[in-house]
């Protein structure tokens, strides 16, 4: 039997994860819900971002949130935190993206990566 180097689903979606370039912001942001809570955004690839909170936030957690990109405006987009960093913030992933925002998304990175 070869011996075929197998790819866990974990390993390859952490370097998919560190392959989309990043944008360090900040970007304007709000959590959406009841009230609207204003975020600070940085680290802002196609694959999640990272928000800037005093608050904690659980890991799984998925929310909506909005967040305003040059030259495209706002788009609205579903993530779920991957972690926090207690006192700092939370990295997030971009989940169930439609078409749509997806294009929207790329446009702005585009944009921003041709400065």
């Amino acid at each position: 039997m070869d011996n075929v180097n197998v790819q866990s689903h974990d390993d390859q979606t952490a370097r998919d994860r560190r392959r989309n370039e990043r944008f360090a912001g900040p970007f304007d942001g709000f959590r959406v819900g009841l009230l609207e809570t204003p975020l600070n955004i940085f680290d802002l690839s196609r694959g999640g971002c990272f928000v800037n909170s005093m608050h904690d936030q659980t890991p799984g957690v998925r929310f909506t949130m909005k967040i305003q990109l040059p030259r495209v405006g706002v788009i609205t987009l579903r993530a779920e935190t991957l972690y926090l960093r207690s006192g700092f913030g939370f990295a997030v992933r971009f989940v169930d993206m439609d078409d749509e925002t997806e294009s929207l998304l790329d446009q702005a990175l585009e944009q921003l990566q041709d400065g």
